[in-house]
């Protein structure tokens, strides 16, 4: 894939949760200059290394009630060949004894917690494809034919994309995001009725519906 997307995209990156924490990743990763964040699995040596830091921060937790500390570290495990950089991430809950920490094993120059977010940011899309999959169906490709699924597959993308645009733009002052099957039952699957006069369609719902709004804000 790297090989076949260089000549499109000059950044490349990857995250990847604990299955890919393997040597033989990173050493891929480098070969192809590809910058890669990976959740790392906890060891004895890897807690020798933060326990120094596992003091609760002194002061007044913020209105979160977490604390959080992130460390730089540099490790390597036997069956590495070379030491890598690694970001461990501390964080003290409210009303918790214990710290949850977190591993994260890079080969970027991003400071501690732009490593973090960018490993982050990789639930958020886990979270946006099981949308897809459970509103728009992206994983019902049952015809026997591969350009017939891959078809289907890329109507449920831009229909998925359109409604995302839509939740993003167009949904302001609400107190919750609102998720993609909310989006199809309050504003796609109601009764209306479309008409098409000359160069323009029109969409006629109840003066009484409630989100209204909505569509004056999209089609307006």
């Amino acid at each position: 894939m790297v090989k076949r997307y260089r000549s499109r995209f000059i950044l490349f990156w990857l995250r990847g949760d604990a299955a890919f924490a393997d040597p033989d990743v990173y050493e891929c990763c480098k070969s192809e200059r590809v910058t890669y964040f990976i959740r790392l699995p906890a060891d004895a040596m890897l807690n020798r290394l933060i326990d120094p830091y596992l003091t609760r921060p002194a002061g007044r937790p913020p209105t979160s009630g977490i604390q959080i500390r992130l460390v730089d570290l540099r490790y390597q495990a036997q069956t590495w060949e070379r030491e890598c950089r690694v970001v461990a991430k501390i964080e003290w809950h409210d009303g918790e004894l214990f710290p949850r920490i977190g591993f994260v094993v890079t080969n970027s120059k991003l400071p501690a917690g732009k490593v973090v977010k960018v490993y982050n940011g990789r639930g958020d899309v886990e979270n946006r494809i099981k949308e897809g999959k459970n509103t728009l169906r992206w994983d019902k490709t049952s015809c026997r034919r591969f350009a017939a699924n891959q078809a289907r597959l890329l109507m449920g993308v831009l229909a998925y994309n359109l409604l995302h645009m839509l939740r993003q733009f167009y949904l302001m002052g609400e107190e919750v995001k609102r998720s993609v099957e909310w989006l199809i039952k309050r504003l796609i699957k109601v009764g209306a009725k479309v008409a098409y006069h000359g160069r323009r369609w029109h969409v006629h719902v109840a003066s009484a519906f409630p989100l209204a709004r909505h569509y004056r804000a999209v089609l307006g």
